[in-house]
């Protein structure tokens, strides 16, 4: 889901052979153990983002897809570019940091990218404003998130001081 989020997606179909988990998600079951439970509204918060959120259930024998994914992602071919994966250290739950609403962030070069490629808003300075039309020719922003285009490279995702440390 995390993937699909990044990616812009809209509609999310998500396919599971486990009973428990997909009724749960439906709301047919209740989530009793406090893993689950974390696991459940991290899921609710994340099928808020889309437009459409589906779970089906599919019986574990009829699972041929996950079986070739789960195969895939511990084999040595896993540079396929046709395939989004992600790979996690920890489970994703214990990724999860306390929600903090940021006041104020430092300035840096990327804001006048950003403002201009959002609502072509320059500096009044006309050397300054040539300077950033120039500079974001060769850049694109994704919702908030400024990306470096590339010819031969995949877009390179540009962070602020802060989070590149």
């Amino acid at each position: 889901m995390n993937l699909a989020v990044q990616t812009s997606a809209q509609r999310l179909k998500a396919y599971s052979d486990s009973q428990l988990v997909a009724n749960q998600i439906q709301g047919v079951y209740e989530a009793r153990n406090e893993r689950m439970i974390k696991y459940l509204s991290k899921v609710r918060r994340l099928s808020s983002k889309f437009k459409s959120f589906e779970v089906i259930r599919i019986p574990r024998t009829e699972n041929t897809k996950a079986d070739v994914l789960s195969k895939l992602a511990v084999s040595e071919y896993t540079t396929l570019r046709s395939i989004c994966m992600e790979f996690l250290q920890k489970s994703s739950i214990e990724n999860e940091a306390a929600e903090v609403m940021q006041m104020e962030h430092e300035s840096c070069w990327m804001d006048k990218i950003i403002e201009y490629l959002h609502s072509e808003k320059l500096p009044e300075a006309k050397k300054e404003a040539r300077k950033v039309i120039q500079r974001a020719a060769r850049f694109s922003l994704d919702g908030e998130s400024l990306y470096k285009r590339s010819y031969t490279l995949p877009y390179l995702k540009c962070l602020r001081p802060s989070n590149a440390a």
